[in-house]
């Protein structure tokens, strides 16, 4: 425990710094104990790591964000990356609602970070910002609007736009191994019948396609049969197919039914790499992994090309322009889709079609599942309401609302600090002081309390998050209204460095140049053992200190 003049323990002053603040330094937050109050720049709860309803889809794993747990596989703003820790927690209040144009809605907590960039608009017409910006989502803008009864309203102003990263490619295989798919009993067994069956998979322009044909027309059953269902029309997929088949080693044959022409061969092995790979049954279907994060587009856009062909159609607006189109149960595809194309360059709209539910279908009652529609212009474009830039597409807000909620909210630490959450990149900051404040770590056992009555009791000012040159000043007056001994953190590369941000005209380089830093916590986020470790530093500072030797 450090001696101190005030009570015998380190009180903290804890929180995000950020311009978004300028008016509300002070506000409470929750009691941490019964007789202190935490108070913060932002004024979130501590534990603002568990950010997302617990149902919330995360791509990776392709699950909901209350089942991943540490190892699972994320995407974020850089790729396909790896869950470091999992956080939740109950939330009682509101949440907030964001819905881009051509995007899914998002439910995260009013205090989550979410990156954005600014579009100005003047007379009808935008200009979209380069400079990336991270906003808590109480605060963001959303886009006015341009249209009312009938007539355009050519707006001015300012507002936020989500950001769809461009996925870079992450792997390169050349085949793909069906080993692990393949059983040895099964294996001998069709040896000993003079055959030697397919072990590898190769990865080239008609394999990819003949997996966008899987995901929109094929099934398969257990540990047997591979099939695919096309229409009578449908001639020459058919051939296609069939001659893929054949060149990969398999025995195809074609069946005529009575609405439908089906392709069917057999091989136990392919059927599960298909289910692994591409999912099982409608509402389940994916696009495998090695094809989305592959560093040749084109195997993407094969497998893209075999999808449409598969169940796209093409559509045409009253005004003109047309559209590649398709629809599917599978919500992870939707969103996959609008991430492939993405890395293409293109924009993919997705939003909700038919609500699923209990329906009559030929007098029978069947349960359906929710369907999402995928649009994707294939015209000439004259204007557009987005931009596809080197990094990122930006895509307006069209709305801004706050929900209800009372239930657990969890949030996810990932190797690149984030994750896509209906495709808009988030951030998962301000978990570590909430950990190294919970019973896992215990900071309060370094003699470190989380507990104070106002920033002029408080001994020790961490600070967190990028600092704008429009806040520095606050930052400054509130380090000089703490009484001495008074010492400083600066935790995380933003706050030492400026982080991503560094080079940018409105940020700090570090909080070392407007105020005195005794420790420095490097990471994007440091761990909450790399908190632990600043306090002890700190206190091995003060045990030092001449004024204090005595104590």
């Amino acid at each position: 425990m450090v001696a101190v003049p005030k009570d015998g323990t380190v009180q903290i002053l804890v929180g995000k710094v950020d311009d978004i603040l300028q008016y509300a330094i002070g506000d409470p937050l929750r009691y941490l104990a019964n007789w202190g109050r935490l108070y913060s720049f932002w004024p979130v709860h501590l534990e603002t790591a568990c950010c997302t309803p617990p149902d919330t889809l995360i791509l990776g794993d392709n699950k909901p964000i209350s089942e991943y747990a540490v190892g699972d596989g994320v995407a974020g703003a850089s790729g396909h990356g790896r869950v470091t820790r999992t956080f939740h927690r109950e939330h009682q209040g509101t949440l907030i609602r964001l819905a881009g144009r051509g995007m899914l809605p998002l439910l995260v907590t009013p205090e989550h970070p979410v990156l954005t960039v600014e579009r100005r608009m003047s007379g009808g017409k935008g200009t979209f910002s380069v400079d990336r910006v991270w906003k808590q989502a109480r605060d963001l803008v959303p886009s006015p609007r341009v249209k009312e009864d009938g007539k355009f309203l050519y707006p001015t102003g300012r507002h936020d736009c989500l950001l769809i990263p461009r996925l870079k490619g992450q792997c390169e295989p050349t085949s793909i191994d069906l080993g692990p798919n393949a059983t040895r009993r099964g294996v001998n067994i069709v040896r000993g019948r003079g055959e030697n069956p397919p072990l590898s998979f190769p990865l080239n322009a008609d394999t990819a396609w003949l997996l966008g044909i899987y995901a929109a027309e094929g099934w398969t059953t257990r540990n047997h049969d591979v099939y695919f269902s096309f229409g009578h029309d449908e001639g020459p997929l058919v051939r296609r197919v069939k001659e893929i088949a054949e060149s990969l080693g398999y025995f195809p044959s074609v069946k005529a039914r009575e609405t439908t022409t089906v392709v069917r061969f057999s091989s136990s092995i392919l059927a599960r790499a298909l289910r692994e790979w591409c999912g099982h049954l409608a509402e389940n279907k994916k696009i495998p992994d090695f094809l989305l994060y592959h560093t040749d587009t084109g195997l993407l856009k094969a497998f893209i090309r075999g999808y449409l062909d598969g169940d796209g159609s093409e559509t045409t607006d009253p005004r003109g322009p047309v559209f590649a189109r398709a629809d599917t149960t599978s919500k992870v595809l939707a969103l996959q889709l609008q991430l492939a194309y993405a890395r293409l360059g293109e924009f993919a709209r997705v939003s909700l079609g038919r609500r699923g539910g209990v329906s009559s279908v030929m007098g029978r009652t069947v349960k359906t599942h929710d369907a999402y529609e995928v649009s994707v212009l294939t015209s000439e474009r004259k204007t557009a309401d987005f931009s596809i830039g080197q990094d990122f597409v930006a895509v307006p807000i069209r709305s801004i609302s706050e929900v209800s909620y009372s239930g657990p909210v969890m949030n996810l630490e990932t190797t690149d600090n984030t994750y896509l959450v209906s495709n808009a990149t988030v951030h998962n900051c301000s978990v570590e002081v909430g950990a190294a404040a919970g019973s896992r770590f215990d900071m309060e056992r370094f003699g470190a309390l989380e507990a104070f009555g106002s920033l002029r009791q408080c001994d020790l000012l961490i600070v967190m998050g990028t600092i704008t040159r429009k806040l520095a000043p606050r930052l400054k007056m509130v380090y000089d209204q703490m009484a001495e001994p008074k010492w400083v953190i600066a935790m995380g590369a933003c706050a030492i460095t400026g982080g991503l941000y560094f080079d940018s005209y409105n940020v700090l380089r570090g909080i070392d140049d407007i105020i005195p830093v005794d420790v420095y916590i490097p990471g994007c986020p440091p761990r909450a053992e790399a908190v632990l470790q600043g306090i002890v530093l700190l206190q091995e500072k003060v045990r030092r200190l001449p004024s204090l030797s005595g104590a």
